[in-house]
């Protein structure tokens, strides 16, 4: 067997045995970079939440306010809206219609 012959034979060994390593590296690669956006979503809702938590610990009119859209509540003399969307306009026709 010539020399050219045994190299390109062992290229071809050495691809055999790394490949399906080097396949699995990718999508382990993939998925670490899946995991960490998932993580840094997590992490800035949980800063989100944490500054909600706050607020709501020492801000009485955050409370009131939530409070008060939580329950479709206004305050005296105030004048509440409920703007409706088109899709919303199409459910509440046809709840109507089917009525």
């Amino acid at each position: 067997m010539s020399k050219k012959n045994s190299l390109l034979l062992g290229i071809f060994i050495a691809l055999i045995i790394f490949l399906p390593g080097y396949s699995k590296l990718q999508k382990l690669r993939d998925k670490n970079r899946l995991l960490n956006n998932k993580i840094e979503t997590l992490n800035k809702e949980n800063k989100e939440l944490a500054h909600q938590i706050e607020r709501l610990e020492a801000d009485p009119f955050y409370i009131e306010k939530k409070a008060r859209d939580k329950m479709g509540i206004g305050k005296s003399g105030e004048i509440r809206y409920k703007i409706i969307r088109e899709r919303e306009e199409e459910d509440v026709k046809d709840k109507d219609r089917n009525r």
